[in-house]
């Protein structure tokens, strides 16, 4: 770790400091592949929608409020039609340029329709930590992350290699454990498999 970047680390910790996020262009947003994050379980209801069962926040402010108001350990949020197309489509396979392909050809929408439409879907799904961005080193290394290759799963890994390797890890948590809700990398059901 450099100097400069320690020095960052350390002022981003300051009140009110936001970290600094990497800007990608158009073209690199374009060829970003998103990925869920492999720590979240989820499932899909009866009706075929994805469920996502979010945590709650473990830091001293989510304990503040479990403390004083009844906060769940977790929460599930469904998705629609869809919100439940991106999510199993979001599995590092595929850039945002060919989901938005995907979308128009399922759903009969316009090209810019759905870019606009996926994008801000992928936004909120990223500002709450529900999947991150598969980058090529190439970009990373331009934005001056000169490993790493993952945004908005850092807590997780900086590579592609790490967030597989907890996927498979978390596929193998799921096979073992009876009755686990938590589907496959395939995106189907464990027990219909």
């Amino acid at each position: 770790m450099s100097i400069q970047s320690t020095i960052e680390n350390a002022l981003n910790l300051l009140p009110g400091r936001r970290k600094s996020r990497p800007e990608l262009t158009r073209e690199q947003a374009m060829s970003a592949r998103p990925i869920r994050n492999p720590s979240l379980k989820w499932r899909e209801n009866d009706d075929g929608e994805a469920v996502i069962v979010l945590p709650r926040r473990t830091d001293w402010v989510g304990k503040a409020l479990a403390w004083m108001f009844f906060v769940p350990e977790a929460r599930p949020i469904a998705l629609d039609d869809v919100g439940t197309f991106v999510w199993q489509n979001c599995d590092g396979g595929q850039a945002v340029s060919k989901l938005i392909d995907l979308l128009c050809a399922e759903y009969q929408l316009g090209k810019r329709e759905a870019e606009l439409s996926l994008t801000e879907f992928l936004k909120m799904l990223g500002k709450r930590g529900m999947i991150g961005f598969l980058i090529p080193k190439e970009v990373a290394a331009e934005l001056g992350e000169a490993d790493r290759q993952v945004l908005g799963l850092e807590e997780i890994g900086s590579t592609e290699e790490d967030i597989r390797r907890i996927q498979d890890s978390q596929d193998d948590l799921a096979e073992e454990g009876p009755g686990n809700p938590q589907n496959g990398a395939d995106g189907a059901k464990g027990s219909d498999a």
